[in-house]
């Protein structure tokens, strides 16, 4: 099983693949071995084949966080997102659980795709109170904000960033889009020379350039 999960890191499929067949001969009944091979055959675009291998992988441990973020995830790229929901949940409600923040943030994306950005508010939040060090989610607080209209909130999304890190390309887009909104001209002008200036090869540039604030 390790030399599969070694395998797959290097992208050598077929020889992760191979490990795998050979980890299931000697433990046919071990959950953690479906639950890779699942990521495998996501790996491989073989959908049907990882979704079989996580109910296979659940019906042996059911309690596995792990499992249930990981199914949660490919779930959620299939955009069948209330079940993703609910495989996310069940992931954090296991008390041995320890990257229960992570699971709050694929929760959040999860939500925020399916266009329910009250419920992505709520899970980034708590993604965050979980763990503070992922700054980078008071970037995805401000644009959610930004977008409904709470631009007290989204300052404070902001300021909250910058308090931890130095201006990034999606920081300065966050104010840029910001002062758009609140029809602050010279804001904008300031925040979008420093993203010209300092990142002018990021996709952030160009969508300033291309004047994509929403």
């Amino acid at each position: 099983m390790k030399l599969a999960l070694r395998y797959l890191r290097k992208d050598e499929m077929q020889l992760a693949k191979e490990n795998l067949e050979k980890a299931l001969e000697y433990q046919p009944n071990d959950a953690n071995i479906y639950r890779i091979y699942a990521y495998y055959s996501q790996r491989v675009n073989e959908d049907e084949d990882a979704e079989k291998f996580y109910k296979k992988s659940l019906s042996l441990d059911s309690k596995n966080a792990d499992t249930h973020n990981n199914y949660g995830t490919f779930l959620c790229r299939k955009e069948r997102y209330e079940e993703a929901e609910k495989e996310f949940l069940t992931a954090i409600e296991q008390t041995s659980y320890s990257n229960v923040a992570d699971t709050y943030e694929n929760a959040a994306y999860c939500a925020e795709k399916a266009q329910n950005f009250d419920k992505a508010i709520y899970y980034y939040q708590y993604a965050l109170s979980h763990n503070p060090n992922k700054i980078g989610l008071h970037l995805s607080l401000a644009n959610l904000n930004i977008n409904k209209k709470e631009f007290t909130v989204a300052q404070l999304n902001i300021f909250n960033f910058l308090k931890k890190s130095k201006a990034t390309p999606e920081s300065l887009w966050q104010s840029i889009r910001l002062s758009y909104a609140t029809e602050k001209g010279a804001s904008l002008n300031k925040y979008a020379t420093q993203l010209l200036s300092e990142f002018p090869e990021s996709q952030r540039a160009l969508d300033y350039l291309n004047h994509e604030y929403y």
